[in-house]
């Protein structure tokens, strides 16, 4: 039986079963309200962990969500695990960036050094222009990638370890070097796998990549790996080096262990999203391609998330309502910006926002990579190709008695999709 990205079960282990795993075949069943009892349980907890302003609020559906005031994203990411070490991982909802505001540190230094500043005469203009920078040749476009298989991770044990993703990778890679995929150059693809696909050689090949492309190039993003779910309704990809610090809250005077993400060593929703913010800027074309588990998640993170075409693509209302960490002005600017520029944005996920990423071992692999890179040997195409592969995913997940709804968004309207 194929093996699921089961990274829920990671938060079984660690939360000393307080989560129960979430059955990605059939509807999930309501939770359990979470009572007022529990409630001040969590509260304790914040406070145990020096989470002064950290609260919770109890939502029509019965779970909880964050609010209240924190330091930064990564005491909301703790707050986000120290409840769910309470009352389980399903009776935690995500939270939205209108219920939680940020302290700003320094206010006053930074308010008087901006003044000081504004009050200091201005030096006289120099006469002469700077030298504009010089300019790069133009080329043909061509296409770039970044491959990454993480199958291995330094901090968690061999049997939470993946299968396939390594494989899957090697095929994508090797898919784009052929005829077939176009014939990429091997030099213009980093592919990265085992020990080699860590948060620091992933981001610096995804910054290569941006100082070499021109308008009119494509970058293809490939992940094959886990995961895992954030506050922000949204999720974070698991690396070979991503950390899991351990920490400890006290509630109704016992001792619970939980593991929080250490984001820098992951690849974070803001990743994705400046990577993608920039090669629209830059009028690059992007593939975004993700085979990891909650991976439809991916979509609130990615500029003009709200097409005005979306093939194959159910939109929630939560998408639009759990948006990013920025202002919501800046997401809504951010947004427009992005819907208006008529660069090629491709993401395509093996997943829906709720479900598991399976792994078939009769394929070889991940049961949406592997079908999907048949496909694109018939097609050519990044969408027709996934138009094909959707309803193979979907019929392999339900021998197994699963639900797995590959999912893909395409903007603006007249996008190119070709290869």
């Amino acid at each position: 039986m194929a093996l699921g990205r089961l990274v829920v079960l990671l938060c079984l282990a660690w939360e000393g079963g307080a989560a129960q795993a979430q059955g990605a075949g059939v509807g999930v069943p309501a939770v359990e309200a979470v009572t007022q009892s529990e409630i001040s349980a969590i509260r304790d907890a914040f406070r145990s962990v020096g989470l002064q302003q950290a609260d919770v609020r109890l939502g029509d559906d019965g779970r909880i969500s964050l609010i209240g005031e924190y330091e930064d994203r990564d005491e909301v990411e703790t707050a986000f695990a120290a409840a769910r070490a309470v009352v389980g991982l399903r009776r935690v909802a995500p939270t939205t960036p209108a219920n939680i505001s940020y302290r700003l540190k320094g206010f006053n230094s930074a308010f008087a050094s901006t003044i000081g500043r504004m009050m200091q005469k201005r030096p006289a203009a120099v006469a002469t222009q700077p030298a504009s920078p010089p300019q790069a040749a133009r080329r043909t476009p061509q296409t770039l990638g970044v491959i990454v298989g993480a199958s291995k991770s330094r901090y968690l044990p061999p049997e939470h370890w993946l299968d396939g993703a390594e494989k899957d990778a090697a095929d994508i890679y090797t898919f784009l070097l052929s005829p077939d995929g176009g014939s990429v150059p091997s030099n213009q693809v980093s592919l990265l796998t085992k020990e080699d696909a860590t948060s620091g050689a992933v981001k610096a090949a995804m910054h290569n990549v941006m100082e070499q492309v021109q308008a009119g190039d494509t970058v293809v993003l490939f992940v094959a790996a886990h995961g895992l779910p954030n506050a922000m309704n949204k999720f974070d990809i698991v690396l070979y080096d991503t950390e899991f610090p351990r920490k400890k809250v006290t509630s109704k005077g016992e001792s619970i262990d939980f593991v929080i993400t250490n984001r820098k060593t992951a690849l974070s929703d803001e990743d994705l999203q400046g990577f993608v913010a920039q090669l629209t800027a830059k009028n690059v074309r992007s593939v975004v391609l993700l085979d990891t588990c909650y991976s439809g998640k991916t979509f609130v993170s990615i500029p003009g998330y709200l097409p005005s075409r979306t093939r194959s693509l159910t939109q929630h209302k939560k998408e639009v309502e759990y948006t990013t960490s920025l202002s919501q002005e800046a997401v809504t600017d951010l947004a427009q910006k992005a819907k208006d520029m008529k660069t090629s944005r491709i993401v395509i996920v093996s997943a829906s926002e709720n479900e598991e990423s399976l792994e078939s071992p009769s394929l070889g692999g991940g049961a949406f990579t592997q079908t999907y890179i048949r496909s694109l040997r018939k097609e050519h195409d990044y969408a027709d190709a996934f138009d094909q592969t959707k309803p193979s995913v979907i019929r392999i997940a339900r021998t197994m008695g699963l639900s797995q709804t590959p999912r893909m968004l395409v903007v603006p309207e007249v996008a190119d999709t070709k290869l």
